[in-house]
């Protein structure tokens, strides 16, 4: 296995994590929590996906799909998909706690941190449904004259702080801007997604001489870290598609790609033949039927 190219280990919320459930209240304990950065030189590159939050966002993806070969960092938008309690807690439980309440801290000897922290059911099931809709924003933004904008209006309605600019849509509120539908559309969605951004912004940190951006690795949780994600993919217009065969999202890095995955794509393509050739194929099994009698 080659190691990756990274110089700097932005670290997971804890190595080993455990989840108990009380009631509506998930207690997330987390082994080994190191709270900065650390050089990536230092760590043998098979424990990569262990130690790096975003390699093992990968690694994550690649396991829920069952190794279908998907690529880049379409684990943080498997929390997008997560909605039902089942998939909301494998998320955690290979993570840690989305946004919490820490309830308890130890120092290790070694340097590290055992930690619980205390999310709720309902705190983790409207962190997703507001990631959905940001996520869903944002496909549609970077699909700039392609966009939908009932989705956009739509998803804007469903987050209580971006309301307001559904209703500017919607015709509720009057407010300047471009008055034909697309670009007002587009440009309120734009200054939604910049104020989305902007509550989770990322820090730079000086090390080895050089200086890197990362995002905020909260005791509370990984909030920061998935929406750190999205941020990179709104700054580079990068295309979120949604799979035409199992409908989950994922970043596009070839035009036209249509499938999360290679299975999915393959389903796809199988589709396609049988859609193209079907009336041939059942032609040929009748004949053969009326041969063999």
């Amino acid at each position: 296995m080659n190691r990756p190219k990274l110089k700097v280990v932005t670290p997971v919320w804890a190595q080993q994590i455990e989840v108990v459930r009380q009631g509506d209240i998930l207690f997330v304990v987390g082994w080994g929590r190191v709270h900065i950065p650390y050089d990536a030189k230092l760590i043998a590159s098979e424990k990569f996906s262990r130690m790096d939050i975003f390699q093992r966002f990968h690694r994550y993806a690649l396991r829920q799909l069952s190794e279908r070969g998907t690529n880049g960092d379409t684990g943080v938008y498997q929390f997008a998909d997560a909605t039902t309690d089942e998939k909301l807690i494998a998320f955690i439980q290979e993570f840690g706690p989305v946004w919490g309440v820490v309830d308890s801290a130890k120092y290790e000897e070694n340097g590290t941190t055992t930690i619980t922290v205390a999310q709720t059911m309902e705190s983790l099931r409207n962190e997703q449904k507001t990631f959905a809709a940001v996520t869903k924003i944002l496909q549609q933004v970077n699909r700039n004259s392609q966009a939908d904008t009932e989705i956009i209006k739509t998803q804007m309605l469903e987050i209580p702080w971006l309301a307001p600019y559904g209703y500017i849509l919607s015709g509720i509120y009057q407010y300047g801007g471009p008055t034909d539908k697309k670009s007002a559309t587009l440009y309120w969605a734009n200054i939604a997604l910049c104020m989305v951004f902007n509550g989770y912004p990322s820090k730079l940190v000086p090390y080895n001489g050089e200086v890197f951006e990362m995002p905020e690795m909260n005791d509370e949780g990984i909030r920061d870290a998935i929406y750190w994600q999205l941020r990179r993919d709104y700054l580079a217009q990068r295309a979120i598609g949604s799979c035409l065969h199992c409908g989950s999202h994922f970043p596009v890095y070839k035009r036209g790609t249509q499938g999360c995955s290679e299975p999915c794509r393959r389903a796809l393509r199988n589709q396609k033949y049988w859609n193209k050739s079907k009336a041939t194929i059942n032609a040929e099994r009748r004949e053969k039927r009326t041969e063999g009698k």
